[in-house]
């Protein structure tokens, strides 16, 4: 049997909206011998399109370590050729004709891109895998003889139909012998070229969460990738603009941190960027030094990019925004537009940008971003968002002309958490997680000083008595005005030897965190305490509660008055 990527079970393939895909699926799978490699759905973008490769997709991508690969192209029911008007057709069993694309021309363009995505690839470039043999092909498994679709760009030979089901090894061999008559003026692909096959148009990843847990059992749950994120994914190979929507736990964060690493990967020069200074930060840890790719809040960016412009040209950019937006927002309006100023003295570009977070991001913010793009209106561009939480009132506005895509279901949140969060919630219906998880816990007490003693001696109880590390545990406070006045409250009481409190810093695994909602908006914790609930106007702090609840990945601690806590207890 070939090894096929993805591996696809029997109710996956009956599920497929094309029916003739899962025939040659399954006949390629079971027909050709263990040595040929199949990738199935297969997207992928360049970094340069080139007039005769562009991005692409094909249905199958069949490869062999010494005789090459071939693109193939398949198409469902019947198929017909208007010479008259080039138009091509599918005939459906009551001879109702649909147009389809030409797949002749499918299939030839997708044999040029490929060539193009593998040169972009280091390590093929290192394998000198210069000359390899490569074709194309077209299969119609529901047509009987495949001779009568036979045309001058396109023979017999290379045309598969229902016969070839039964063999296609046969079919396959005939394909690579018409493209490759000398065999020996090709340069195999081996073992090493079939790996940077696996590497570019099917890299495997793990979902790894944000924040360690302790709390193993869950996470084990959460680890699993749920089929919103594989079809996002999919979805995101072969688009070079999309938004991507989604309620809080949907995995946004993930998804816009593995796509910026697979572009990366890919050799895109990529800025992945966001809104909150205290996610990017943890957006840089998890990075590392990622080769290609750049980890910056957007007004770090501004920051950077400004003060580099300025050294090149003596000029002060800041100054010169002051004077062209005067009493504007240094930080809405001001340094965005200095950024866009810089752009005339500094040459860098990045090849694609990906923005997470990107509710929070005014329409002020966008243009400088395209401009970073090498090419305005092609670069790729995702951009990540929830418009639920829109807690700095931004425009909503993205510079990408689809639809958004959606995620539906949560992944982070256990099934408790979630039903608390989202009763905050306004948009798209999400799913609550398959992980039960403990219901809300409600500490009372009637005024602040009494309220972080009872949150001491709950944190004291959960890293000694439970075992659960200070790291995994985070205070959020809902009044940000009067955050001093909680974070000296707490600091003043001690925590259990060899842990300590941090205030608004990067957490390790002796510190428990006190932070605002506001700040740590985009990241999780395995435990949140939410505090600070009693001196804001709840009702109207729809959007803030749901923002701090929903970071709270295992148990969700409530603490205020009786009067409070009852509220969230309806």
């Amino acid at each position: 049997m070939a090894t096929m990527i993805p591996e696809l079970s029997e109710a996956q393939l009956a599920d497929l909206p094309s029916q003739a895909e899962a025939k040659v699926y399954r006949a390629f799978r079971d027909g050709l011998p263990a040595d040929f490699v199949v990738f199935f759905q297969v997207g992928w973008i360049l970094r340069r399109e080139e007039e005769q490769a562009k991005d692409g997709e094909t249905d199958f991508l069949v490869c062999h370590p010494d005789l090459g690969y071939l693109c193939v192209e398949v198409k469902g029911g019947g198929v017909g050729f208007d010479s008259l008007s080039g138009d091509w057709f599918s005939v459906d069993r009551h001879q109702h004709k649909h147009p389809i694309n030409n797949p002749i021309n499918q299939a030839l363009k997708a044999k040029y891109s490929i060539r193009s995505k593998l040169n972009e690839h280091q390590r093929w470039k290192d394998l000198a895998l210069h000359n390899v043999l490569r074709g194309h092909a077209v299969f119609i498994p529901d047509v009987g003889n495949a001779s009568v679709l036979s045309r001058p760009d396109m023979p017999a030979t290379l045309i598969g139909c229902s016969k070839d089901l039964q063999s296609p090894k046969s079919w396959i061999d005939a394909a690579f012998t018409y493209w490759g008559n000398d065999a020996s003026s090709f340069t195999p692909i081996g073992r090493r070229g079939l790996a940077v096959f696996r590497d570019v148009f099917a890299r495997s990843f793990v979902v790894t969460p944000l924040v360690s847990s302790q709390l193993a059992e869950q996470e084990a749950r959460r680890l699993v990738l749920t089929k919103d994120q594989i079809r996002v994914l999919d979805f995101l190979r072969s688009h070079r603009r999309v938004a991507v929507s989604g309620g809080a736990g949907t995995g946004k964060t993930v998804l816009a941190l593995e796509k910026a690493r697979r572009l990366a990967a890919e050799g895109f020069k990529t800025l992945l960027t966001c809104y909150n200074r205290q996610l990017a930060d943890h957006l840089s840890n998890v990075c590392g030094a990622t080769p290609n790719l750049d980890v910056v809040g957007f007004h770090q960016l501004c920051h950077r990019q400004v003060e580099r412009a300025n050294r090149a040209s003596g000029r002060d950019l800041v100054a010169e925004a002051k004077v062209t937006y005067p009493g504007k927002d240094l930080y809405e309006v001001q340094l965005p537009n200095a950024l866009g100023y810089s752009l005339d003295v500094l040459p860098d570009r990045y090849d694609a940008i990906v923005c997470d977070e990107g509710q929070d991001f005014r329409e002020e913010f966008w243009v400088p971003l395209e401009l970073l793009l090498t090419d305005y209106e092609t670069s790729p561009l995702y951009v990540f968002y929830d418009d639920n939480q829109n807690i700095y009132a931004r425009a909503g506005t993205f510079p990408i002309r689809d639809e958004p895509f959606s995620l539906t279901t949560n992944c982070r949140n256990t099934a408790p958490i979630h039903v608390a969060a989202y009763r905050h919630y306004k948009g798209v219906p999400v799913s609550p997680p398959n992980n039960k998880g403990d219901e809300l816990h409600f500490e009372e007490s009637g005024n602040r000083d009494p309220q972080a003693a009872k949150i001491n001696a709950l944190i004291v109880d959960l890293v000694v008595k439970q075992g659960v590390s200070p790291g995994d545990i985070t205070v959020l406070i809902a009044d940000a005005l009067h955050k001093a006045e909680y974070y000296t409250a707490l600091r003043r009481l001690p925590l259990p030897r060899l842990a300590s409190w941090i205030e608004e810093g990067v957490r390790s695994p002796k510190t428990v965190l006190i932070d605002t909602i506001q700040r740590f908006k985009g990241l999780e914790s395995p435990i949140v305490i939410l505090w600070g609930l009693d001196t804001i106007d709840l009702p109207r702090n729809q959007e803030l509660l749901y923002v701090g609840m929903s970071r709270a990945k295992s148990l969700l601690v409530i603490v205020g008055k009786p009067e409070t806590c009852a509220k969230f207890k309806d």
